[in-house]
């Protein structure tokens, strides 16, 4: 073998032509692209799946919806327990590239499509910062976009979070960005300009309202921290935490609303414990080069993830022996951070299940490989090792048999898979050793490129993340209009359980007639059922709703009942004007006094009520109702009479904090009434007056004061800075 296996790029006093400067990243971001569409080849449900189906796509096009119209999405009414946006957090609102994608694909009426052309946005997104996070680190251009090609296309970032959890993508998107804007603000010494591209790229992280994201950003920190003191740059650690106190600021306005609503709903108690439910172990880890390999990890539905989740990809174990690990000790410690960072988010990886608001570790995988393949990059960089190739060989196999044995071990029955991944690995690196010699770009091309075998592979193994729930919902958004929206008015209250074994989740069966999640709101329905990620337990308690807004029988008689403290029952005090129910679901149901038949199919039976859709949402009182009209989206005016001692209104419509109420200027008690509902009491004495019901999300002026004093700290840092840097 010829002993310049793929040295390092020499260097040149003539310029390098523009396009050779971009080829690698081209390259990469049309691999990502490929890849990333090979999935969708075999399943073209493959990225509208789970959550993205029954939860972001609706949040996705209420809030274009919603600004288009020209309101402010903070809370949503007709969304019920899933319509407090702002309490959610995870929505990406306050993010602009995310609200930018919203925009951009609203007109889309396939909303599969529209959300794969989302996700694979941030696939690239992610391989872009993990190549400029490579080459701020030393790596070269090809290496550098081998790198992003790797984590864009490895197994959680496709087969996970990119089935399932768009905000995950959205994190692994924005993550090296951040690292690389406080590394690249680091490594310039803190200029002005340098610190602004630093705070920018930081709160896209956070903005995305994911806790990981506040989590990925505090070890980042301390990792360029740790990195500053060991390259004796400790001198700018106040630029570093000032810099971060200014980030901090500007996202506490994404984060208190949640903090301050989490109170009402399951988000409120939080501990440290371990069930080893998503729990990760050492040896998982090192399968990260086996790309057959689906790790025993317990996971919803299944005793074992059911997924490539924990490969990275086929090169980084089997190349170890052929890296130049000799680095001067000035290179060594300026990989610090990428050490550290690494390190702590291993350490989590491996912990407890729960942690606080963080639980299910497995989700830190990607973090940890982002470590290890920029370091990867770097190491790849210096070239690679060709003596004593008979050894260096020999290591390298038994790399890949040792991970394919640990696949083996684990689903023995996916033999042919296994056998398929040895030959094709073993392949490649031999054409790898005997071919690349003297060129990254030659490496680049024997090591990306079949990367997109592999995810094909692994598409031909699993058509998902069958873990979680294949909702197979039906796709158009004028369909949903036409066929839900049109024909269910008012508040609606659906009795099912699409999780149930015998409910048909297919555009042709029961989704003609019901829907979960959030779909509701991408119809236009006023749907009590609605997915929630923060719920509200009193309502929850008595629908026995699920966090994706699921019942069951139950429901059915408790709304034909008051409910506890209640002084009417559900269905009249959350205003229900049509009642959704699946056909076999209850037990011989009849039909109550005030309601009639509206349809029934083969499904569903539909109810309707009596009585005309008022035009406010109040549902009870012992007061007269003279009047009761919406202000705006979430106001409320209600003109009363002849009100007595204890008198009180109840409103159709969640008690969410941020409520306040006055009659004729003088400020009321808002309190949680029956099943959760807002009731408002009318003072003794008070016989007349119009009742003004607002709603301003808690903690949003805070919020909103503390970006307002970041930004100001942000300008003082640029002036302080620029008139440091002139009298140098």
């Amino acid at each position: 073998m010829n002993s310049n296996v793929a040295a390092p790029e020499r260097t040149s006093a003539a310029p390098v032509v523009w396009w050779r400067r971009i080829l690698p990243s081209v390259s990469m971001v049309v691999l990502v692209i490929v890849g990333a569409l090979i999935p969708a080849l075999r399943n073209p449900g493959f990225y509208y799946w789970d959550d993205t189906a029954a939860v972001a796509t609706g949040v996705w096009q209420r809030i274009p919806d919603a600004l288009l119209s020209g309101r402010v999405p903070f809370l949503e009414l007709d969304m019920w327990r899933g319509g407090n946006l702002i309490a959610e957090a995870a929505t990406g609102m306050w993010n602009p590239v995310m609200t930018g994608l919203m925009f951009l694909t609203h007109p889309v009426d396939d909303l599969n499509i529209a959300m794969t052309v989302c996700k694979i946005a941030l696939f690239v997104i992610a391989a872009l910062g993990v190549y400029r996070l490579a080459r701020g680190y030393g790596a070269n251009r090809w290496m550098a976009a081998l790198a992003g090609t790797a984590l864009a296309l490895s197994g959680w970032a496709i087969f996970i979070d990119g089935t399932s959890w768009i905000n995950g993508t959205a994190i692994m998107a924005f993550t090296p960005w951040a690292w690389w804007g406080i590394h690249r603000a680091m490594r310039r010494g803190w200029t002005p300009w340098s610190i602004v591209v630093a705070v920018a790229l930081g709160y896209l992280l956070t903005s995305v309202g994911n806790p990981y994201g506040l989590l990925t950003i505090a070890i980042m920190y301390v990792a360029i921290a740790v990195e500053m003191i060991v390259t004796h740059r400790a001198r700018g650690l106040w630029w570093l935490v000032a810099t971060g106190a200014v980030t901090l600021a500007l996202s506490i306005v994404v984060y208190l609303p949640f903090l301050m609503t989490s109170s009402v709903g399951f988000r409120a108690n939080s501990g440290i414990f371990n069930d080893e439910f998503m729990a990760v172990n050492l040896s998982n880890i090192l399968g990260m080069s086996t790309p057959s390999y689906f790790p025993y990890i317990r996971m919803f539905g299944l005793a074992w993830i059911e997924s490539p989740a924990v490969y990275l990809t086929w090169f980084v174990l089997p190349l170890i022996p052929w890296l130049r690990w000799r680095m001067p000790g000035a290179h060594v410690r300026g990989l610090t951070g990428v050490f550290v960072f690494g390190g702590l988010f291993l350490m989590l990886t491996l912990g407890p299940s729960q942690f606080f608001m963080f639980r299910w570790p497995a989700r830190l995988i990607p973090f940890v490989y982002l470590a290890v393949i920029v370091a990867f990059a770097v190491l790849a960089s210096r070239g690679f090792a060709s003596g004593r190739i008979a050894v260096r060989s020999t290591v390298s196999i038994g790399i890949v048999l040792l991970g394919a044995w640990q696949a083996a071990s684990d689903l023995p029955h996916l033999f042919e898979w296994h056998l398929f991944s040895i030959l094709a690995t073993v392949a490649l690196g031999t054409v790898f050793v005997i071919w690349c010699r003297g060129s990254f770009a030659r490496a680049f091309a024997i090591l990306a490129v079949p990367l997109l075998l592999f995810v094909g592979m692994q598409s031909m193994m699993t058509r998902g993340n069958v873990n979680v729930a294949d909702y197979n919902l039906p796709t158009s958004r004028a369909a949903l209009v036409e066929g839900i929206g049109e024909r269910y008015e008012g508040v609606t209250v659906q009795v099912a359980n699409p999780m149930a074994g015998e409910f048909q989740r297919t555009p042709d069966g029961d989704w003609q007639d019901m829907l979960v999640g959030t779909q509701f709101a991408i119809a236009g329905v006023d749907a009590v059922n609605s997915y929630s990620g923060v719920g509200f337990t009193e309502l929850d308690s008595v629908m026995c709703m699920t966090y994706n807004g699921s019942t069951c029988p139950a429901l059915w008689q408790a709304l034909w009942e008051r409910p506890e403290g209640g002084p009417a029952i559900l269905a009249d005090l959350l205003g229900a004007h049509t009642i959704v129910l699946k056909n076999g679901f209850v037990a011989d149901p009849v039909t109550p006094e005030g309601w009639n038949i509206q349809e029934q199919t083969d499904r569903v039976t539909v109810y309707v009520r009596d009585a005309p859709i008022p035009e406010g949402r109040v549902t009870w009182s012992d007061a007269t109702i003279v009047e009761d009209r919406m202000v705006g989206s979430t106001g409320e005016d209600v003109r009363f009479e002849a009100a007595g001692n204890d008198s009180s209104v109840i409103f159709g419509r969640l008690a969410w904090p941020g409520y306040h109420a006055t009659i004729d200027g003088q400020s009321v008690p808002v309190e949680t009434g029956p099943a959760g509902l807002l009731e408002v009491q009318i003072p003794d004495g008070v016989t007349t007056g119009t009742l003004e019901l607002r709603f301003t999300p808690p903690g949003l002026w805070v919020g909103a004061a503390c970006a307002g004093v970041g930004l100001a700290a942000l300008v003082v840092l640029i002036l302080v800075r620029s008139r440091q840097r002139s009298k140098a």
